[in-house]
């Protein structure tokens, strides 16, 4: 997810292969495109992504005891102010309407439901929203930001699902992967020069030596679009990449490409930001509000229409340790 002052290549995925264009990737010059890979009929288009995640959060009513926890200041209001940079499929983008949608804009929508309050979701550069907030131009941010100690030394930030590494697999097959041991004996897509490559591949391929299975045959391919048509070509069982661009490609290309469900290797805990103003109750209502989510099953029905089932939590937490 997005770390630091930069838009994060969480995995080592450039944004840029994720970014909503209406079509999955540019082609490789080295390897044809795979005929499935560049089909672009509407059931694969983008202003269908996360329909059910938009319908539940809509659905959200009110929960006194959480609308209880929110600041005067803000119940008078009536409406939080939010920021986001829409540049990262399939957690934060614009669909060709130009409306904000995403799994954040989601749970944007639906805690504020819980809270009952409407929102006001702005763009803004993703450099500059964490002095935005400590500013308090802006009650809450949602994007992507993954919780590290700098942040919470700032801003308060409630947890509400992981990030980490997702296996993609051709439709259809992502089932016969129960657990990462069944990786061992296949072919395995990644890109070069990402954390796949460079860390969580030799990891795999350690863990099939340990454990006695048979080994990973490693398939590193120079761009993230080779990596995908070795798996829709069959060249490759599966593929390893930043769960958010599996995610992505499981929604736009859903008769091709499918998540692995349940895995998440190294995950790291994502959350939504907010200024730490004294006596503020926003982060305990935040936090309230997301708990809410994931008792009554609404949190689940929101990550699993976005193929991000696997980063849930049990749990939602305010400044939590990490690192």
């Amino acid at each position: 997810m997005r770390h630091k002052q930069t838009i994060a290549r969480f995995a080592g995925v450039a944004v840029g292969a994720i970014l909503l264009s209406g079509l999955v990737a540019c082609t490789n010059s080295d390897e044809p495109a795979d005929a499935a890979d560049t089909n672009t009929s509407s059931e694969s288009s983008e202003v269908t992504l996360g329909k059910g995640g938009r319908e539940a959060a809509e659905a959200v009513k009110q929960d006194p005891a959480v609308a209880a926890l929110v600041p005067e200041a803000l119940r008078q209001k009536g409406t939080l102010k939010l920021v986001t940079d829409p540049t990262y499929a399939p957690i934060d983008f614009t669909d060709d309407a130009g409306n904000i949608i995403g799994v954040e804009p989601d749970f944007a929508l639906a805690t504020a439901n819980k809270m009952g309050l409407k929102i006001d979701n702005g763009k803004a550069d993703f450099n500059g929203i964490i002095a935005g907030l400590e500013s308090n131009r802006y009650d809450a941010s949602w994007a992507a930001f993954s919780i590290t100690p700098d942040r919470t030394a700032v801003v308060d930030m409630v947890s509400f699902m992981n990030a980490g590494t997702a296996i993609m697999t051709k439709k259809g097959e992502e089932n016969g992967i129960k657990k990462e041991e069944d990786l061992c004996g296949l072919t395995i897509a990644v890109q070069t020069g990402t954390t796949q490559a460079l860390e969580v591949m030799p990891k795999f391929e350690q863990m099939c030596k340990d454990k006695g299975l048979k080994a990973i045959t490693p398939l590193v391919v120079p761009q993230q679009d080779s990596a995908n048509q070795s798996v829709s070509s069959g060249r490759a069982q599966a593929m390893i990449a930043d769960n958010a661009l599996v995610a992505y490609y499981a929604q736009v290309k859903p008769t091709v490409y499918a998540a692995v469900p349940g895995i998440l290797v190294e995950p790291a805990l994502i959350g939504v930001a907010m200024p730490r103003i004294n006596d503020s109750k926003l982060a305990e209502a935040y936090r309230a509000a997301i708990q809410s989510l994931i008792d009554d099953g609404t949190y689940q029905e929101i990550l699993d229409s976005w193929s991000l089932g696997n980063t849930a939590l049990e749990t939602a937490k305010i400044n939590p340790k990490v690192g």
